[in-house]
């Protein structure tokens, strides 16, 4: 089981556990107000993301002329060392090509700085833009398959034999996560047996989900009960998300 200090799960998520029956209108809209801004910065990371590339591009078409010019330059320079500074016209177009030159230099390398700092910029934005997006992809599955892997992980850590996964007592599970959603409160089925319920928000991942929930879980007087019972056979866990939040229920019983 991974290890997760109580701290830093404070500090970086939001819990609401069984004891808590409601959430504040207030803590609503802050979670509704963290979504938008995220949506919000994602969509200013895309625009900037899309102005590097034009800038790297402009720069590729600014090299590619600096180039041909420079060559030009070039040939003229050794005309015009070889003719000597005698002929007035010769001196003329070198004095005419080595200021285009100078000046398309300088252009280029303005560009090439404001390019450099373009791009260290357009790599941050994608390490923030695949930070988001990772955050937004992960599924009910996945968080469901990781707490009940966690819960056995336990059983078998203790002697115990793993429970096998209930189908019947998933329906329950699952239609009592659903039910918290629509209600926006922690809540127990009505189905009679051992269970417990989650509500979180502002994971990673799915492992990090379920090692807040069993970390969460622990600390309760019922957990042996409910998670190290020897008694139970079958268990089931069914994961509802809504908006960016994760509501949880965990159910075992001696049936399927």
């Amino acid at each position: 089981m991974k290890g997760l200090s109580l701290t830093v799960l404070v500090a970086s998520v939001i819990l609401l556990v069984a004891c808590a029956p409601t959430v504040s209108q207030q803590e609503y809209d802050r979670m509704s107000n963290e979504l938008s801004a995220i949506q919000g910065q994602l969509t200013s990371l895309q625009d900037k993301l899309a102005e590097a590339e034009t800038w790297k591009a402009q720069n590729e078409e600014l090299n590619k002329q600096y180039d041909k010019l420079k060559n030009e330059y070039d040939t003229l320079k050794a005309n015009y060392e070889g003719f000597g500074t005698e002929d007035e016209e010769l001196n003329e177009q070198y004095d005419a090509l080595k200021s285009e030159y100078d000046t398309l230099k300088a252009k280029y390398e303005d560009l090439s700085t404001e390019y450099e700092e373009l791009d260290t910029e357009y790599e941050e934005l994608s390490k923030q833009y695949n930070a988001i997006v990772e955050t937004e992809i992960i599924n009910e599955e996945d968080v469901e398959q990781a707490i009940f892997e966690l819960i056995n992980q336990e059983r078998k850590d203790n002697g115990i034999d793993e429970l096998l996964w209930g189908k019947n007592i998933y329906k329950f599970a699952m239609s009592n996560s659903r039910d918290m959603a629509e209600k926006k409160r922690l809540s127990y089925s009505d189905y009679g047996a051992y269970q417990q319920v989650f509500w979180a928000t502002g994971y990673d991942n799915a492992d990090s989900i379920a090692n807040a929930a069993l970390l969460i879980w622990k600390n309760e007087q019922r957990y042996e009960k409910t998670f190290l019972n020897t008694v139970m056979v079958y268990g089931a866990v069914g994961v509802y998300k809504s908006g960016e939040i994760f509501y949880v229920t965990y159910i075992c019983d001696y049936f399927r």
